[in-house]
């Protein structure tokens, strides 16, 4: 099916409203995420990725703070469209979320959005967005529709609850790539401060951390850059000096 980017689409949408409910349909929370979330260049970062580990089997990636999964997903959409068969060495992605309902609503796969995002995201895979996911009806009246992720997708992403302060206390391999986007200003000063200590700590040989604008209300980048951080080939990507 082929969708032709219509003039309802507005690069600057931000479909970033969320809300999340539990398996029964109750109402919990709002929460924000969205499919190819604009602090990053997603085709520049898979291009960077692909380079960067050309000559290596296997690279670790996680996605802590996933919420219900745009984000891990536009990254292995991204992947596969640039990298091709080069891409399985990323996959799968392990993306994972403090909180339980966050999880719970990602692996029901059922991501509820408007019609003008779909444009959107229909607009960034190049007409492709129908290649990675089914459009279904939403039973939430405040979305127009939903998108249920295909195996051709699903099966790259892995969801799990997890705390990242203690994912990051113990020694990670080499090769890993964690995205840890756009939620350290929800953290107090003492686990930001934790956070970019336990990453330098224990951070693998030829890995990178990768942040988003949100996170510069906190300060991240200078915290990781007083730890010995740089940033390396774009904006948010950094790697251990």
């Amino acid at each position: 099916m082929f969708i032709s980017p219509v003039q309802t689409y507005n690069p600057a949408y931000r479909g970033n409203n969320r809300e999340v409910f539990n398996k029964s349909g109750k109402f919990l929370y709002k929460t924000t995420t969205y499919f190819f979330r604009e602090d990053l260049n997603w085709t520049c970062l898979a291009e960077l990725l692909g380079e960067k580990y050309k000559t290596v089997q296997k690279v670790n990636v996680l996605n802590h703070a996933c919420s219900n999964g745009q984000e891990p997903y536009t990254l292995a959409v991204k992947l596969i469209q640039i990298l091709g068969k080069e891409a399985k060495k990323f996959f799968p992605i392990q993306a994972k979320d403090i909180d339980f309902d966050n999880i719970e609503s990602a692996n029901r796969g059922r991501l509820g959005i408007k019609l003008n995002e779909m444009y959107r995201i229909n607009h960034y895979t190049k007409n492709q967005l129908t290649t990675f996911f089914t459009l279904g009806k939403p039973a939430n009246p405040n979305n127009d529709l939903v998108l249920i992720p295909k195996e051709n997708i699903k099966s790259k992403v892995n969801f799990s609850q997890a705390d990242i302060l203690k994912d990051t206390s113990e020694k990670l391999p080499d090769n890993t790539v964690i995205l840890c986007r756009n939620f350290w200003p929800y953290l107090t000063p003492a686990e930001r401060e934790q956070l970019a200590s336990n990453l330098y700590q224990n951070i693998g040989d030829n890995s990178l951390i990768i942040t988003g604008d949100f996170d510069y209300r906190s300060n991240t980048p200078d915290l990781l850059k007083s730890r010995g951080f740089v940033e390396i080939g774009m904006n948010n990507v950094y790697i251990k000096r």
